[in-house]
């Protein structure tokens, strides 16, 4: 769609960057295609997008184009990536506040990571993913070293609030399996049929649904 774009204009990749990335309507539409894509999920932390405690009074946008490889990395390499729709994901606002209000430590996602590339997570690719676990207390974590320091020193996805959210959500499950604990038939039907809808999920997804799906394989293996 923007590469497109950018081939029938005849614009090199900088140019056309400055000059599609400004286009309300394509920013839009590519937006829109992501968030559909995602299931409504942010691609980094998996909170619902837009997240209802976005303060647009301070023109924080509650919907950001993120680039995976970023558009100028530190070595300065240009290869067309701010124009790869692949090279797209939709993120959360990222805990951004009004000015004055947030610290580097505050910020998650996008907003934390800045221009530092991510050493080996991909969103978009399932086998970056592989090493991601977590802890009933909602904590994220990953026996790969390199994916551990993208979650945590990068991304920031251990942030208190993202470990409560967490948290909740898999609490909601515990909630409803704990009346099935005196069947260990029932409480595998019913971990082996809530992880088939989570993984067949596509059009709005649950929120933080990774710790879920973790939690739930527990019971099916």
């Amino acid at each position: 769609m923007l590469r497109l774009r950018a081939m029938e204009r005849g614009l090199n990749p900088k140019e056309a960057y400055d000059t599609l990335g400004k286009d309300p309507v394509l920013k839009d539409s590519v937006r829109n295609a992501l968030v559909s894509e995602q299931g409504r999920l942010c691609a980094y932390c998996m909170c619902r997008i837009p997240r209802a405690d976005v303060d647009t009074s301070a023109h924080i946008s509650p919907i950001v184009l993120e680039h995976i490889v970023p558009r100028n990395p530190v070595d300065g390499r240009d290869v067309g990536q701010g124009l790869d729709y692949n090279n797209l994901v939709a993120v959360c606002h990222g805990n951004r506040g009004p000015r004055g209000t947030r610290t580097i430590n505050d910020l998650t996602c996008d907003a934390r990571r800045g221009n530092t590339e991510l050493r080996k997570v991909n969103p978009c690719v399932e086998s970056t993913l592989s090493t991601i676990e977590y802890k009933a207390d909602g904590s994220i974590q990953s026996s790969d070293s390199d994916v551990l320091f993208d979650l945590e020193a990068t991304l920031n996805l251990n942030y208190s609030s993202l470990i409560r959210e967490r948290k909740s959500a898999l609490q909601a499950v515990i909630d409803e399996m704990e009346m099935l604990l005196f069947d260990e038939a029932l409480l595998k039907e019913y971990a082996e049929s809530h992880l088939k809808v989570f993984l067949e999920e596509t059009e709005e997804k649950t929120p933080f649904v990774g710790i879920l799906v973790w939690y739930l394989r527990g019971f099916v293996r």
